[in-house]
């Protein structure tokens, strides 16, 4: 008598090759921190706040200055690159274990930024970017004089 199939299952097996094909797809390129899928790959990088501004540190080995665009709009940080494997594209490869190709990375803030005063420095593979927030406009007191 031919066994009936499983329902449950064929469903946990859908569930695993869904959860293999979304880890093949995250350590391809990942997702960006706007949720959308990251083409190439993604660098890892950390944030910290600070009172007068935000501090990002990326990883990018092996990347030229001149590979490395960082844009401001708004609240909005972009860098973008491109990193090549060392043997160019014309190259026969044993092995490639690091990933190659386009990288964009988006960082929103809660505050409003002043883009015309970030700074960027790369050192060692690591690019370390300040930007500074925009300081509120504060109000004045204003004290009553005797007439």
């Amino acid at each position: 008598m031919p066994r009936r199939p499983d329902p449950l299952k064929e469903l946990l097996d859908l569930q695993e090759r869904m959860n293999r094909l979304f880890d093949e797809t995250v350590s391809r390129g990942g997702i960006d921190d706007l949720g959308a899928l990251a083409p190439g790959w993604a660098p890892l990088a950390d944030v910290f706040d600070t009172p007068e501004a935000y501090l990002l540190e990326i990883e990018l080995p092996g990347l030229a200055r001149e590979s490395i665009d960082v844009q401001v709009e708004g609240r909005e940080l972009t860098v973008r690159g491109e990193r090549h494997p060392a043997g160019g594209r014309s190259a026969t490869f044993h092995r490639l274990e690091r990933q190659y190709g386009p990288f964009v990375r988006s960082f929103r803030f809660d505050v409003d930024v002043d883009a015309e005063s970030v700074r960027a420095e790369i050192r060692d593979g690591l690019l370390s970017l300040v930007v500074p927030k925009v300081k509120p406009r504060g109000g004045r007191r204003i004290k009553a004089t005797r007439s």
